[in-house]
């Protein structure tokens, strides 16, 4: 099957060009040769131009020459190993040089239509002034990857220099650039050539090569003139990591503990962080496909420059019971309530990079199992209570939910009388919060508080009418307890 790929063309100012990548067909290249042909034309008139000088110059082979046909045509055929690129050069009398870096692919037409501009006049001569800028054409590619994980290592950089008139500088006025990385990743990345000087379109061509570590490469391009210096703003290449590394591969849930049984539609975050095997973040938009054995999971994401991504788990049929729970496995949490969420993307030479997460879907607050159910504490005495706050499957509750205890006496007939006080020994201040918990135990499902006599002068032979409740409220919703009993 022939395949689709995206190209990058660089011309110099003021020629036009058009471009397109066609698939193989009866007549198009075999398997190993890669084609480049189209049309030259005037960029004013529209009209053909024959005998245009073209030469194709595919990096690391020799250079080769056609000239276009009485329709504007030309044509060249390379043998290739799979991508590569070449540089076209196109020239005629009166018209300017027009250069294109343009990508070619093994069994694949590229089709590169340029339409030339005429060249302009200069009062008192031809040729072109002395060097007064320097402009950046682009790279080819855009983007590269880390070393050593089997992608496009190498971009091809041109750059132009120009007179004061914006016309690229003749042989005559040629100048040397001198290229520097001034800010990068440090992973080995390099220039090479470290200096160019320009050719007979002004242009200088040289390439930078990856190294083990992603980030951005800023590159600036400084030339020697009798004036001074001519250079760039630093120009950006993006050198993305390699492919998914499983040491590097995490998923994780916004709540492991879901407060969603029973529910619909609720979303909840799942995300991962992928990196390569020198600990890069992954090239962006690299998929990562996800499976739920319980709701609905959006089934695939494209991780971000930093490695990431996130899908949302969406609550609903089929909940996690039954076949649809997590099955027991020693001493793990299973069965009823939990499930698994998978991430899985494909690494290097096809190899499956992949790992799950066990999540917990928690129902509605319930508050049971309050012992003892009465008490009579006697002056300056104290009872110590326990009780269970779960769902129905006796599981915890989400993060967030707030269990409070509170104990509360009626006010005396006589408000001058002495009145009793009651003491509510419980988490901080009588409150406490629950983190994301998936295992039920003493201080996620099964608590202790304890009620005090908190005024010992005072001798309440009758003892004072008291009541002990337990507020729960979070995102599982609201649940209370009473009881009541006696404090002397």
């Amino acid at each position: 099957m022939s395949k689709t790929i995206r190209g990058f063309f660089f011309a110099a100012a003021m020629g036009m060009l058009a471009v397109s990548c066609n698939n193989s067909s009866s007549n198009g290249p075999a398997p190993g040769q890669g084609t480049v042909a189209g049309v030259v034309t005037d960029a004013t008139s529209s009209g053909n131009l024959a005998g245009v000088t073209v030469t194709a110059q595919p990096i690391g082979s020799g250079a080769s020459s056609t000239t276009t046909d009485a329709n504007g045509k030309y044509s060249f055929t390379f043998t290739i190993d799979s991508t590569s690129s070449a540089q076209l050069t196109f020239h005629l009398s009166g018209y300017r040089d027009t250069a294109i870096v343009a990508p070619l692919s093994s069994n694949q037409i590229t089709q590169l239509n340029v339409a030339m501009a005429r060249r302009s006049q200069i009062i008192g001569g031809t040729g072109s002034g002395i060097a007064q800028t320097v402009a950046f054409l682009g790279a080819a590619p855009p983007e590269i990857q880390v070393k050593g994980v089997g992608g496009t290592e190498t971009t091809t950089m041109t750059w132009e220099v120009r007179d004061s008139l914006g016309l690229p500088v003749d042989i005559t006025h040629a100048i040397q650039l001198v290229f520097t990385i001034v800010n990068g990743p440090g992973g080995g990345e390099f220039l090479s050539p470290v200096a160019v000087t320009t050719n007979s379109n002004g242009q200088a061509i040289m390439t930078l090569s990856s190294g083990i570590r992603a980030g951005v490469v800023q590159v600036v391009a400084t030339g020697t003139v009798a004036s001074g210096t001519v250079s760039t703003s630093p120009v950006r290449v993006v050198i993305d990591g390699g492919f998914p590394d499983q040491t590097h591969f995490t998923v994780a849930a916004h709540l492991y503990n879901l407060p969603i049984l029973g529910t619909m539609g609720v979303h909840n975050p799942i995300s991962v962080l992928v990196g390569d095997r020198w600990s890069n973040p992954v090239a962006a938009n690299t998929t990562i496909y996800f499976s739920s054995t319980a709701g609905v999971i959006e089934p695939k994401v494209f991780t971000n420059s930093d490695g990431q991504g996130s899908a949302d788990l969406i609550s609903g049929n089929p909940a996690p019971l039954g076949v649809h729970a997590a099955p027991v496995n020693g001493t793990r949490p299973s069965g009823d309530g939990y499930h698994y969420i998978a991430a899985k993307t494909v690494g290097q030479a096809g190899i499956s990079v992949q790992d799950s997460i066990l999540v917990l879907w928690s129902g509605p607050s319930i508050i049971s199992n309050f012992a003892p159910g009465s008490f009579n504490i006697a002056n300056g005495g104290s009872q110590t209570f326990t009780f269970t706050v779960a769902d129905a499957l006796g599981h915890p509750l989400s993060s967030g939910t707030t269990i409070s205890v509170i104990a509360a006496i009626p006010p005396p007939p006589d408000p001058t009388a002495p009145q009793n006080v009651v003491i509510v020994t419980f988490g901080l201040g009588g409150a406490l919060t629950l983190n994301d918990v998936l295992v039920p135990g003493p201080g996620a499902t099964q608590f202790t508080c304890k009620l005090s006599d908190g005024n010992t002068e005072l001798v309440d032979t009758l003892g004072t009418r008291t009541t002990l409740t337990v507020f729960v409220n979070g995102p599982n919703g609201q649940a209370s307890y009473t009881i009541d009993g006696l404090v002397h």
